[in-house]
């Protein structure tokens, strides 16, 4: 399907600030997919995504939710870079999941972008925020990423949270999948994960008994 005209106008204001930033700075890119794609670093891009994401419906001048999430999604991808560690990208991405802050709440197939953003750039410092989204269901599959986060801490309190989320199937296979990345996995555990070994998902049974074999008797 092509897109909006919409969605071609939005772009095409994203396209016109990042190719002004861009030459200014000496830089190659132009658009947001330059961006997403490149392993080169773009610091001096790093304000204009954030604002970008922050006023994307006053910046973009649009209303299409579709238009909007995908926006929202590609700056989350742009700003997933080592150069938006401890800038003000963080608030912003939470502000992503707020829906308070949000009259249009972003689609878990888009909200993916924003937490594996959050797993590259939240700090510890940024805990009881990430155990918050972590928490919450209505994020559904969106989350997952920051149940990762959770679990790279290598807090005990961030472990139960991510075993008390094996719960939802909406995250169960990766959430399961996760639990191996913590160090000295405690007793207790293996009847948690057991009971799937005969779930209806095929995926979730194969993480089941590949973290099987690393919980302790």
């Amino acid at each position: 399907m092509a897109p909006s005209p919409e969605h071609r106008r939005a772009h095409e204001l994203l396209t016109a600030e990042i190719t002004r930033v861009s030459k200014k700075a000496k830089l190659p890119f132009r658009t947001l997919t330059d961006l997403v794609n490149t392993g080169q670093r773009y610091p001096d891009l790093i304000p204009l995504l954030i604002d970008w994401l922050r006023h994307v419906e006053l910046r973009s001048k649009a209303t299409e939710p579709k238009v909007l999430a995908n926006l929202r999604e590609g700056l989350s991808r742009a700003l997933t870079t080592v150069d938006a560690v401890g800038t003000e990208a963080v608030p912003v991405l939470f502000d992503q999941f707020d829906q308070f802050y949000l009259d249009l709440p972003l689609p878990p197939i888009n909200s993916h972008a924003v937490s594996n953003a959050l797993l590259h750039l939240a700090v510890p410092s940024d805990y009881d925020w990430m155990a918050a989204l972590a928490t919450d269901r209505a994020l559904s599959s969106g989350r997952a990423a920051i149940l990762e986060w959770l679990i790279k801490q290598g807090r005990p309190d961030g472990l139960e949270i991510v075993v008390g989320e094996i719960e939802d199937p909406s995250v169960r296979a990766l959430d399961i999948k996760y639990l191996r990345q913590f160090k000295s996995l405690p007793d207790g555990l293996k009847p948690k994960v057991e009971r799937y070994l005969g779930d209806l998902d095929s995926e979730v049974r194969k993480q089941a008994k590949l973290t099987l074999q690393k919980l302790p008797a």
